[in-house]
């Protein structure tokens, strides 16, 4: 028994083949006019995409529900430091060694 991957491989292989005789088989201006067509159902099918988006987003559907979260200030321990009075520091700003 064949692996899957071999299977699809030989599968992809043969419509590879086929698809390549067919093409050939056409004339060179019947082959332009079908590449051309196909060019034109994807740029077509492109441009429908793109406008779709840009009408949504012209609509606003598009934009997420964005809730602005503001910083909030950090739960810090309490130290048991005290307070610096202005009494501890001398005239000269320096601390004093009390």
């Amino acid at each position: 028994m064949k692996h899957p991957k071999h299977i699809l491989s030989d599968y992809w292989g043969k419509l590879t083949a086929r698809l390549r005789k067919e093409c050939d088989a056409l004339p060179r201006k019947q082959r332009l006019m079908v590449v051309s067509v196909m060019l034109c159902v994807f740029v077509l099918t492109a441009f429908f995409v793109f406008g779709h988006a840009c009408y949504r987003i012209g609509l606003g559907q598009a934009r997420h529900a964005v809730e602005v979260e503001h910083i909030r200030p950090l739960d810090l321990p309490k130290n048991d430091v005290k307070s610096l009075t202005p009494s501890a520091y001398d005239d000269a700003g320096m601390e004093s060694e009390d």
